[in-house]
């Protein structure tokens, strides 16, 4: 009597499930793809209607005092803990390090002494931002086998500068 007449036909059953796994997990990598650059393109029409617009919107930015990175490891990523910063130690920190008031001396009308006298200093920069969420759906094998939920939450940003209209 053999007793390896089984064996085959359990290394087949293993082989096909492993490759099932492989090619579920490239069907749900390339569906968040697709999904991906739609959500981008979504974010940047949204900007470029902003970009557009004959009066300003510009976005305020998020100042960071200090980062604690996450569970990645990687500093100023989604998942870290961020202390909120002040514009006041922006302009203090960064923009009277330049020393303005000389710079506004040797040329006047430069771009740092106009960040110095600004009360809202995010406005010298002319960006605009769009954004865009998207929820992609798991296929059942990725959910069952490799991220327990139903789907999982896309999002993104792009940036613009303010063409006031010019086009």
């Amino acid at each position: 009597m053999n007793t390896r007449s089984g064996q085959a036909i359990v290394e087949l059953v293993v082989a096909l499930v492993v490759i099932m796994v492989l090619v579920a997990g490239i069907i749900q990598i390339c569906s968040m793809g697709v999904s991906h650059s739609k959500l981008m393109t979504s974010a940047r029409w949204e900007a470029g209607q902003k970009a557009m617009l004959d009066a300003s919107s510009f976005a305020a930015p998020k100042y960071i005092a200090e980062c604690t990175a996450g569970n990645d490891g990687i500093a100023y990523s989604r998942d870290d803990d961020t202390t909120p910063g002040d514009v006041n130690i922006f302009q203090g920190g960064i923009v009277r390090y330049a020393k303005p008031d000389e710079l506004n001396l040797r040329r006047e009308d430069n771009p740092v002494s106009s960040l110095a006298n600004s009360s809202f200093p995010q406005e010298m920069f002319g960006l605009v931002d769009g954004e865009a969420r998207t929820s992609v759906p798991l296929i059942p094998v990725v959910r069952q086998l490799l991220y327990q939920s139903d789907s999982v939450e896309l999002q993104g940003k792009a940036w613009m500068t303010w063409t006031k209209g010019i086009y």
